[in-house]
C-alpha cells in the first residue's frame, strides 16, 4: 500500500504593499452635483409613501453651495470614491490590467470620514444652472457648481506585486482622459471632469 506524500507547508511571500502620493489636475471643468441633506430628506419622505409638501421657493446659490462635495472641515472636494472608479473602468484585459486585478490591489488612504479628497490649486467655482431630464421625458432645473480649475492631491495603497506604481500612473491618465469623474463626464457621454496625473508634482512611493 503506498504511502501518501506529506503535505509541504505554503511557502507565501507577504504582500509588498506600498503607498503611492501623486496629483492629479483637472483637463476640463469639473461640475459637481452632491445631494443635500434636505433633497435626501424629501426623497425618503416620497418613497416612504408620504405626501411632500408643496416646494418651497428655491434658492439657486444656496442649491448650488448644497450641490458642493467638502470634506469634514468645510473645503470643497471630490468624493475618492469616484476616482477610483474611474480607475478601475479604465482597467481592461485588452491593455493587460484586469479590472478584477485592479479591484483587490488598489485602495484610497484618505483621513476624512467621508472620503472626500480636498481640492487644492482651485479657482471659486463659478454657479450655473441646468436643465436636466428627469424621469420620462420631464425635465427641471439644477444650480450646481462648475469649478474650472482644480486639482487633488491623493495617496493609494498598493499590492506592488500586482499593480506597479508606473501602471497606476498610466491607469489615472486613462481614467482622466476617458472616463472622468462627476457630472457629465465622458462616460457619460460628456466632456467634463476629465483630469491627468500632474508630472511636475513628484510622485512620493514608500513602504506601506
Amino acid at each position: 500500500m503506498a504511502t501518501k506524500k506529506p503535505t509541504e507547508p505554503l511557502k507565501l511571500a507577504p504582500i509588498n504593499k506600498r503607498r503611492v502620493t501623486l496629483k492629479i489636475v483637472g483637463t476640463s471643468t469639473l461640475i459637481q452635483h452632491n445631494w443635500s441633506e434636505k433633497a435626501l430628506h424629501m426623497m425618503r419622505e416620497k418613497h416612504a409613501g408620504k405626501k411632500t409638501k408643496k416646494r418651497d421657493v428655491r434658492d439657486p446659490e444656496q442649491e448650488a453651495n448644497d450641490a458642493m462635495y467638502r470634506t469634514a472641515d468645510g473645503t470643497p472636494g471630490v468624493p475618492g470614491m469616484a476616482i477610483k472608479k474611474a480607475i478601475i473602468a479604465a482597467a481592461h484585459k485588452d491593455i493587460g490590467c484586469e479590472k478584477t486585478l485592479v479591484r483587490k490591489a488598489l485602495f484610497l488612504v484618505c483621513d476624512d470620514p467621508g472620503l472626500i479628497l480636498p481640492l487644492v490649486d482651485f479657482d471659486d467655482p463659478e454657479f450655473k444652472e441646468d436643465v436636466v431630464r428627469v424621469g420620462a421625458g420631464a425635465t427641471d432645473l439644477r444650480y450646481r457648481p462648475y469649478f474650472h480649475r482644480w486639482a487633488v492631491v491623493m495617496t493609494w495603497e498598493i499590492d506592488a506585486e500586482l499593480l506597479q506604481v508606473g501602471d497606476l500612473v498610466n491607469l489615472i491618465d486613462r481614467a482622466g482622459f476617458g472616463v472622468g469623474i462627476c457630472e457629465w463626464r465622458p462616460e457619460k457621454n460628456g466632456e467634463h471632469g476629465r483630469f491627468k496625473v500632474d508630472q511636475s508634482f513628484p510622485i512620493d512611493e514608500t513602504e506601506a
